[in-house]
């Protein structure tokens, strides 16, 4: 992970955890997660499927509707279509690639529904937001595979790509909107409880295309205060 990275972590985190802490008086919620995204293709190849890390905190404006914040951390955010020409074998590693998703989002909680004794709420939600990416060691990493794809095995030459040129550059930012909803379980063992998510997230400027991706994440939800 990048200084500059673990820099703007930290801070959002920070944020996050100022915003909760302050808003006490309302009920606030905090809430660690990890999942999944699968992103779906596009003309410069597909972004790998992987895991996806956050922390969300809200705070209920009434009973019903409550504002979030949302950070998440997605550890290869890298083109998997490609051929690697940068063969391991010659000691030269294809570059990493980290990002950073940040949201606001707005929910709507249906209120609390007794199951088995215990407070069960489902939501809807939908957010605005952003996506930064971060190239490991490098200023910039080629998601549509440089000039050429690999070798010939029959006469070692290397083999040309004709596709458009796109560099992904470190640093560079993507609008991304997301909807969808889930279900809590609140107060299981005090203020300890558990929320699973379900949603879709679009990025409608990926280098001139829209990508989608359906998003799972579940986790421990802390609770706190009345509403």
């Amino acid at each position: 992970m990048t200084s500059k990275f673990a820099v703007r972590f930290a801070l959002i985190a920070l944020v996050l955890g100022v915003f909760a802490a302050n808003l006490a008086a309302q009920q606030v919620e905090i809430y660690p997660n990890a999942g999944a995204y699968w992103p779906s293709k596009t003309d410069f190849g597909k972004i790998n499927a992987d895991g996806i890390y956050g922390l969300k905190a809200g705070m209920f404006m009434d009973h019903n509707v409550e504002l979030e914040g949302s950070l998440g951390y997605l550890n290869h955010f890298e083109n998997g279509s490609l051929a690697n020409p940068l063969n391991p074998q010659f000691g030269i590693p294809t570059r990493g690639v980290y990002g950073l998703l940040y949201d606001v989002n707005g929910s709507w909680n249906f209120g609390n529904r007794n199951f088995w004794g215990h407070r069960v709420s489902p939501f809807v939600s939908l957010g605005v937001g952003g996506l930064t990416a971060y190239v490991k060691h490098a200023d910039s990493v080629d998601i549509t595979g440089g000039g050429f794809v690999g070798t010939n095995p029959f006469t070692g030459e290397l083999i040309t790509n004709s596709a458009r040129h796109v560099a992904m550059d470190d640093g560079d930012t993507f609008l991304t909107f997301n909807y969808g909803g889930g279900v809590k379980a609140m107060n299981l063992w005090g203020p300890v409880g558990v929320r699973a998510d379900f949603r879709g997230r679009t990025i409608p400027n990926w280098y001139g295309q829209t990508m989608n991706w359906p998003e799972i994440t579940g986790g421990i939800l802390f609770s706190w205060g009345e509403r």
